[in-house]
C-alpha cells in the first residue's frame, strides 16, 4: 500500500482510501472477501521467494520518501543498521527519537553511534522493578501527507533479527488527523495510556500522536508497563489485561466444544517450581470468553525449538543466542512442562530453518479439509478466535504475576503487543466474519466445510455457515498445524542457551 495519492480525486478522499487494509472478493468465490489483518512475517534472506510472499523488510517498512519523522520502541539497538534502511537521503535527516533498553557497556556503544547522527535522540526509560527491560518493539512513522502509521513487531532494531529469523509485524492503516482534535476511540486512549507511562520525555511525541484517528484499526491493544497495578488499573496491562478483553470476545461456533490456546515464544522466564502460574493464573486468563460457560475446556499447547532445531537452523547454534532459556530454569520446571511442549515445526509455514523470534498466542480449531476442497493444499486448516501478536514471552516480568490475594498485578517490564478476532471486522455488509490461517502456497483460505466440534469421531456434519457476503481474515501462522509434541524418548530436548553443546551444527560449528 503506498500512502501516494491517485489522481482525479479530492485529497482527503485519497488519503482516506490509502488508510484502509484492502478488501477484495475472489473470482471463484464471489460471496467472499477478505481483508488484510495487518499482521505480515517478515523477509526471510535465505530463502527463495516463494516462502516470503506477503512479507516485509525492515527496509520496505522505512522505505518511503514522503516518511519524514520516526519514533523507535525497542530493546536492542543496533543504530547503523537501523538508519541504513531509510532511503540514502534521509538517513541523516530524518528527526528519529529511539526509545530503548539497553544499558552498561551497550548502551555506551549506542550513545558512540548516535555521534554519528545529529538527527537522532535517544531516550532510556526508568525501570522501577529489578530485573525488568524495556522489551517493547514498535515503530510511529509520520509522512509528509499528513498520514501516520503504527508498526507492531518482534524483532530488535539489530542486523541478525531481520535476517534469518521468523518474526511478525502487525501494520495499521495509514491514520489520518482528526477532524475533532477531542474525539477518541479505544485503541488511541489504550496507546495514550501506553505513552503516558514513560513520563515527560515523550510529551511531545503524545501531543503529536494525539491528533491522529485511530479508529481504522481493528485491533486492540495488550500492554504491559512496570509498576504495582491495584485497584482499577488491576486489569490494564498485561496478562488481567488479556483477561478483561478476552471476557468481551466470543469463542466461534466451531470452537465451541473443541479448542486449542497456543502459545508460542522465544524465551522462557522462571515460572516456578510448580505450574500454579502457568496454567492457574496465566492460562486462565487466556481461557475467558464472552461465552465462556458454553464452551468446553481448551487444550494448553506450549510451542518452543527443540535442541535439534536450532542446530538445524539457517545459523547453527548461533540462531539460540535469541532464545535465551536458562538450563537451571528448566531443569526446575520441566518436571510440569514438559507435558505441554511441542517443537518448532514450519515446513509447509515456509519457516522451518528460520527459528522464531516472533511470539504469538491464539485460540483456534482444527478444521480438517474436505474432499471438495482439492485446492486447500495444506494438511489441515483452523479457525481462529483470536490471535495476539507481542513481544511478551513467557515469562512473570512479561505478562505479570498476581500478589495479595489476587489484588495486585506486578510487572518487571515494558511489552506492547495487539490482539485481533472476527468480531472486530464485523459490519451489517458480513453475515458472518471467520478467521482463517494460511500458509505461502494458500494466502486466500477457502471457507471450509466445518466438522462436528466434538472431540469424538461422530460423522455427523455441522450446518455450512451462510456464505453469501462471508468476509475472511486470513492470518499466516509461523508454524505447521497440526502441532508435534516434544518425543523426549525418542531424544527431544528443550532449546537452553547456557551450556556448551559440543557437537557440530549443521553449519559444523560448536557451542562452547
Amino acid at each position: 500500500m503506498s500512502e501516494n495519492c491517485p489522481e482525479g480525486r479530492s485529497k482527503r478522499q485519497k488519503i482516506e482510501d490509502s488508510s484502509k487494509h484492502s478488501i477484495e472478493v475472489s473470482n471463484n468465490q464471489p460471496n467472499v472477501a477478505y481483508e488484510d489483518s495487518g499482521i505480515k512475517l517478515t523477509t526471510v534472506e535465505a530463502l527463495p521467494a516463494s516462502e516470503n510472499i506477503d512479507c516485509v523488510s525492515l527496509s520496505s517498512i522505512l522505505s518511503s520518501e514522503n516518511l519524514i519523522e520516526m519514533v523507535q520502541f525497542n530493546y536492542m539497538v543496533e543504530l547503523e543498521f537501523l538508519m541504513t534502511n531509510l532511503p540514502k537521503s534521509k538517513q541523516k535527516i530524518i528527526p528519529t527519537t529511539i526509545v530503548h533498553g539497553l544499558s552498561g557497556e551497550s548502551e555506551k556503544y549506542l550513545k558512540d553511534e548516535a555521534k554519528l547522527f545529529k538527527n537522532v535522540k535517544l531516550i532510556s526509560p526508568r525501570l522501577p522493578i529489578p530485573y525488568g527491560t524495556h522489551h517493547t518493539k514498535a515503530m510511529l512513522l509520520f509522512y509528509a501527507n499528513s498520514t501516520m502509521r503504527l508498526i507492531i513487531h518482534t524483532a530488535n532494531a539489530i542486523r541478525r533479527d531481520w535476517a534469518n529469523k521468523t518474526q511478525g509485524v502487525y501494520m495499521s492503516p495509514f491514520l489520518l488527523k482528526k477532524r475533532n482534535i477531542a474525539s477518541s476511540s479505544e485503541f488511541e486512549s489504550d496507546f495514550m495510556e501506553y505513552l503516558e507511562s514513560y513520563g515527560d520525555k515523550l510529551n511531545i511525541i503524545r501531543n503529536k500522536v494525539k491528533e491522529y484517528d485511530f479508529s481504522t484499526i481493528k485491533a486492540i491493544l495488550i500492554a504491559s508497563i512496570p509498576g504495582y497495578h491495584v485497584n482499577e488499573k488491576l486489569e490494564l496491562f498485561g496478562h488481567m489485561r488479556l483477561r478483561n478483553i478476552l471476557s468481551r470476545v466470543t469463542v466461534p461456533l466451531s470452537c465451541k466444544l473443541d479448542s486449542t490456546i497456543i502459545c508460542q515464544f522465544s524465551s522462557i522466564g522462571s515460572l516456578g517450581k510448580d505450574e500454579k502460574w502457568l496454567i492457574e493464573e496465566f492460562a486462565e486468563s487466556l481461557k475467558y470468553a464472552k461465552n465462556q460457560n458454553q464452551c468446553s475446556e481448551p487444550d494448553i499447547k506450549l510451542v518452543y525449538p527443540t535442541v535439534e532445531n536450532v542446530s538445524n537452523s539457517l545459523e547453527g547454534w548461533a540462531a539460540g543466542n535469541s532464545l535465551p532459556f536458562d538450563h537451571k530454569n528448566y531443569l526446575k520446571q520441566k518436571h510440569y512442562m514438559q507435558k505441554y511442549l511441542h517443537k518448532w515445526k514450519a515446513i509447509e509455514a515456509g519457516r522451518e530453518r528460520a527459528m522464531p523470534h516472533i511470539k504469538t498466542y491464539s485460540r483456534m480449531t482444527m478444521i480438517p479439509n474436505s474432499n471438495n476442497d482439492n485446492n486447500l493444499e495444506s494438511k489441515s486448516s483452523a479457525e481462529i478466535a483470536w490471535l495476539l501478536l507481542t513481544s511478551s514471552n513467557l515469562s512473570k516480568a512479561a505478562w505479570g504475576a498476581l500478589q495479595k490475594k489476587d489484588k495486585q498485578l506486578m510487572i518487571r517490564s515494558y511489552e506492547l503487543g495487539i490482539l485481533t478476532f472476527p468480531e472486530l471486522f464485523q459490519n451489517d455488509e458480513y453475515t458472518s466474519v471467520h478467521m482463517l490461517n494460511s500458509t505461502p502456497q494458500n494466502l486466500k483460505p477457502l471457507l471450509p466445510s466445518f466438522n462436528s466440534p466434538s472431540k469424538s469421531t461422530s460423522s455427523k456434519k455441522r450446518n455450512r455457515p451462510e456464505e453469501k457476503n462471508t468476509l475472511i481474515i486470513p492470518i499466516r501462522l509461523p508454524y505447521d498445524l497440526p502441532l508435534t509434541p516434544y518425543n523426549f524418548k525418542d531424544g527431544d530436548e528443550c532449546w537452553t542457551w547456557n551450556i556448551p553443546r559440543t557437537e557440530t551444527d549443521c553449519l559444523g560449528l560448536k557451542k562452547f
